[in-house]
């Protein structure tokens, strides 16, 4: 009897063994989302996985394209997390191929075409961030075309689209909406910063009045006691998402995998849904962030991202071309 017990106990001590060997080592994650989302969701997942040493780099996409791109050879990241869809496009062969465990709770348009590149993280819904002691909220900005109005010299702020994905698809959408001259009265108007992150903590603080990010960074502001408010552009804004996914090759792709399905679960996303992060998520089965203006009463139209990623690199040359025009 104790000599029949002996191959099954092996055979448990090899499963067992395996996944120990799959959760601890080391894990880098290339994140395009806030310092603080970042924290949050790493000290989650370290919570269950203690013996994973995590790494987390917060980079804006523009410098995540160029790191994942400069790096093909042999990666040093394993995972690029809350990036725009089609940021993850222009990236999209340095991509390994992992369908999640939870892969059916997401909807095929917050998935890449094959379904198992990336996956959506949150709605990257663009919004005014308005700091009503430098402007009264009647006096702010409504649309798109407004943000051109001379009267607000000085007052707005802008991440370069270089360098981050949001500012990347706010340019792209004023393009679409006003044309190249609409950008070179923005241009006479705005301060450009290197980090996306800044827009709204500048705006936060006071100094700048106006500046454009996602609508969960207005209440992150707001909920520090800051005195911001979210415009939604009048004209609308485009529905786009961020996702998530594996480098190809990275140096801990046992690690990778469990993070994406971790990351991918109800049970995360849920911690970025709420305060102080107020991101609305992709898995339809998580509630939308409190406070926030429901999703029926915003309006959008439609963000062509295939185009967005095809046009990136001349759209980036036509907006330095301005920029650098005086």
């Amino acid at each position: 009897m104790k000599k029949r017990l002996i191959p099954v106990v092996i055979g448990l001590m090899l499963v067992l063994g395996t996944a120990l060997v799959s959760a601890d080592g080391t894990l880098v994650i290339y994140n395009a989302g806030s310092v603080e989302m970042g924290e949050d969701l790493v000290r989650a997942f370290k919570a269950k996985y203690r013996n994973i040493d995590v790494e987390e780099i917060r980079l804006g996409s523009g410098e995540i394209i160029t790191r994942v791109q400069a790096e093909a050879r042999r990666p040093q990241g394993d995972i690029i997390m809350a990036m725009a869809k089609e940021n993850m496009d222009v990236v999209y062969d340095l991509l390994d191929s992992y369908r999640v465990k939870e892969a059916s709770a997401f909807p095929n348009d917050v998935k890449d075409a094959k379904g198992n590149k990336y996956f959506g993280f949150s709605f990257n819904i663009q919004a005014f961030i308005i700091n009503t002691d430098r402007i009264p909220l009647g006096d702010a900005p409504k649309s798109w075309k407004d943000l051109g109005d001379s009267k607000y010299r000085g007052e707005v702020v802008m991440a370069n689209p270089a360098l981050s994905g949001s500012a990347y698809a706010q340019l792209f959408q004023m393009v679409g909406l006003y044309g190249w001259d609409h950008i070179n009265d923005v241009r006479q108007v705005t301060t450009f910063v290197p980090k996306s992150s800044l827009v709204y903590t500048f705006v936060g603080r006071g100094e700048f009045a106006i500046g454009i990010t996602g609508e969960g960074n207005v209440f992150t502001e707001k909920a520090k006691g800051n005195p911001v408010e979210a415009v939604y552009p009048s004209e609308g804004t485009g529905l786009r998402f961020d996702a998530s996914g594996i480098i190809k090759g990275g140096p801990n792709p046992d690690n990778a995998k469990i993070f994406m399905d971790w990351l991918t679960t109800k049970e995360a996303m849920t911690i970025i849904c709420q305060a102080p992060h107020f991101r609305r998520m992709t898995r339809p089965d998580v509630p939308p962030p409190p406070g926030l203006k429901p999703t029926g009463e915003i309006k959008f139209f439609e963000y062509d991202a295939n185009k967005a990623s095809a046009s990136r690199n001349d759209y980036l040359q036509k907006f330095g071309e301005i920029f650098a025009t005086r």
